[in-house]
């Protein structure tokens, strides 16, 4: 069984070729596509030679090590691109995913990418609408008192500008009991850096403010809908 934040991932991989899973661990995620038959090869790569020990522990004893390839790779720079449509890069940093993208130019070549980053989303969603690469869906998902971004993403090459909100928030679906939960834990934040730092950054400080105006109307916009 996979945590709510693997699974969302599992469920945007098209399962059209080979699926990569970087920084697998312990291969779950590369597991549960096997073993549902939403895909038929798999690679799980990571950087450590005892993750993949792991993985390959996993893998065997689901009976679905045939089906799978295990490579130690940094990102995907070890990666051999034939016949992969899918990779998921799922529970790191944004930075890091974004340093994985920039030296793997070959992932714009109609690649379905699935990105859950555990810090820095913004940043990453910034850095994607500057080079090419659109969001093609958001979710959030919610674990106990935790949230995590899942993107699907594709390169086609338009550079776009995003506005503040989507930057910081994403394109996001706010029906979603998820997303609105999402929005009242951010509201509570914004609200807060907006009065802490009145005095030492006003221009800062304006920024979260404005940003929690627009989630008020939308949390109450949405709120009156449901």
């Amino acid at each position: 069984m996979l945590t709510k934040r693997l699974a969302a991932c599992a469920d945007l991989v098209t399962g059209k070729g080979i699926a990569c899973d970087v920084g697998t661990d312990h291969a779950y995620l590369a597991a549960e596509l096997l073993r549902t038959g939403r895909c038929q090869s798999v690679i799980a790569s990571d950087i450590g030679e005892g993750p993949l020990e792991a993985a390959e522990r996993t893998l065997r004893q689901a009976g679905l090590l045939s089906r799978a390839q295990l490579i130690l790779s940094d990102g995907l720079m070890q990666i051999p691109a034939e016949g992969v449509t899918d990779v998921v890069i799922a529970g790191m940093g944004g930075e890091t995913m974004i340093h994985i993208l920039k030296e793997s130019p070959w992932v714009q070549q109609g690649v379905n990418l699935i990105l859950q980053p555990m810090t820095k989303a913004p940043l990453l969603r910034e850095w994607l609408a500057e080079n090419g690469y659109a969001v093609r869906q958001e979710k959030i998902v919610q674990e106990g008192r935790f949230f995590y971004t899942v993107m699907q993403v594709q390169y086609d090459g338009e550079k776009r500008i995003l506005s503040p909100f989507i930057r910081e928030l994403g394109d996001v679906d706010w029906r979603e009991a998820a997303v609105r939960a999402y929005g009242r834990f951010r509201l509570k934040l914004y609200r807060g850096l907006g009065q802490q730092l009145m005095q030492a950054q006003p221009e800062t400080a304006e920024m979260y403010r404005a940003l929690a105006r627009e989630l008020e109307e939308k949390c109450i916009e949405q709120e009156e809908t449901v």
